[in-house]
């Protein structure tokens, strides 16, 4: 069970300085990592991996780990990495659901997530992080730009307004607001041979 003071912390915590993962050079789909982080004294004291995809787990804990909070902060925080798969067009569902059975207790935890689409009309690579506020129901109801990447942004502001999550819960058990950080990490699309003629 999580102390009151700690909910109330974790409620109001905001990262000061953040880190987006590198795109593993070696992955050819896309992938996901669900961390909480152990912050004390405003720095990353441990990083718990509740849930997460290879070769992406080393990069994203490499980058968690140097994100900072404001001094004296400490609490648990949830982060959902998304790795877009490099490729200019889905095939099939771009959307996956997350058993929660991992979830700490009190905290949210992803239970459906979707990708970003990759604008037709951009070259960039990179991280967009977000900081989300989730209501009592798990439902996002804001979303905070942290980190931009121009025309990479909107599109990962349009994905995580309609990821779903178990909702966070008070030391009564009660369900209860929440924020959680999103990572939407893209890599620029390889095209096939045949459309790169």
């Amino acid at each position: 069970m999580i102390p009151t003071a700690a909910l109330l912390v974790w409620a109001l915590m905001e990262a000061t300085t953040v880190v987006g993962p590198a795109y593993p050079p070696d992955a050819v789909a896309g992938g996901m990592v669900v961390a909480v982080l152990h912050v004390s004294a405003g720095a990353v004291s441990k990083i718990s991996i509740q849930q997460g995809d290879a070769p992406f787990v080393e990069p994203a804990k490499a980058a968690l780990a140097r994100w900072r909070f404001s001094p004296g902060e400490s609490s648990d925080t949830l982060v959902v990495i998304v790795f877009r798969a490099p490729t200019l067009f889905s095939v099939g569902s771009s959307s996956r659901s997350l058993d929660d059975k991992n979830a700490l207790p009190g905290l949210a935890y992803p239970r459906r997530v979707t990708d970003p689409a990759y604008p037709p009309n951009s070259l960039a690579e990179g991280s967009v992080v977000l900081r989300l506020e989730l209501s009592e129901t798990g439902a996002v109801s804001n979303v905070k730009p942290v980190q931009g990447l121009g025309n990479l942004t909107p599109s990962c502001v349009a994905a995580v307004r309609s990821w779903q999550f178990a909702p966070a819960h008070n030391k009564k058990g009660s369900a209860s607001k929440a924020y959680v950080y999103a990572v939407c990490v893209f890599r620029r699309p390889v095209l096939p041979p045949h459309l790169s003629e």
